[in-house]
């Protein structure tokens, strides 16, 4: 029997033979196949089905990112939207969320894509779209794919950067922030109430 199959079987307490679990899902393509098709594919009577397909549901819940809220006001409300998309993600990737005049989100953007360990950035990439939307500030996010959220030295020059280049455009940078799998940096940029904190 799989490793996934018995934990399912554990997970949900079925008593179906966990060897015709494990063939289905192997015949089907395992745990990412299960999670499209739905519970249906492992063929169990209907209160195994019913386990299953709320195992499944709890799942994608925990996997949904929260919206944006309707005013940014803290770091906090952008990784609670950004880290269920790239914390666990790996390679880099560098994203700009786009705000009006009063702090609402008005767009975002991925900026660039990158390798395990690098994603190379330069502000006139990262501004044009603020430009194109007439963004009044911006806050940039990107992932560490080895899990630790501290800020290179690179990250930080980067900061200083597009806190430059923001300010030049009229566009302030209000933080950059750093997102792992074990938490959360922010660089700071041009707003003190963006604060470093913990996912």
């Amino acid at each position: 029997m799989t490793d996934d199959a018995a934990l399912l079987a554990r997970a949900t307490g079925l008593t179906t033979d966990p060897r015709a679990i494990a063939q289905r899902l192997e015949d089907a393509g395992g745990l990412t196949a299960l999670f499209v098709a739905g519970a249906a594919m492992l063929e169990l009577p209907t209160d195994e089905h019913a386990r299953v397909e709320a195992l499944l549901e709890l799942a994608a819940r925990l996997h949904a990112p929260a919206p944006l809220p309707e005013r940014v006001e803290r770091a906090e409300d952008v990784v609670a939207y950004f880290a269920p998309r790239v914390a666990h993600a790996t390679q880099e990737s560098f994203w700009i969320v786009l705000l009006d005049a009063r702090g609402r989100p008005i767009g975002q953007h991925e900026v660039a894509r990158g390798t395990l360990t690098a994603c190379l950035v330069h502000p006139r990439e990262v501004f044009a779209p603020a430009i194109r939307r007439r963004a009044a500030s911006v806050i940039v996010i990107h992932n560490h794919p080895s899990g630790d959220a501290d800020p290179s030295a690179e990250d930080r020059a980067l900061t200083d950067r597009l806190a430059a280049a923001g300010a030049l455009l009229g566009i302030p940078l209000l933080d950059h922030i750093v997102v792992a799998k074990g938490g959360f940096a922010s660089l700071g940029g041009d707003a003190e109430a963006i604060s470093e904190g913990a996912a």
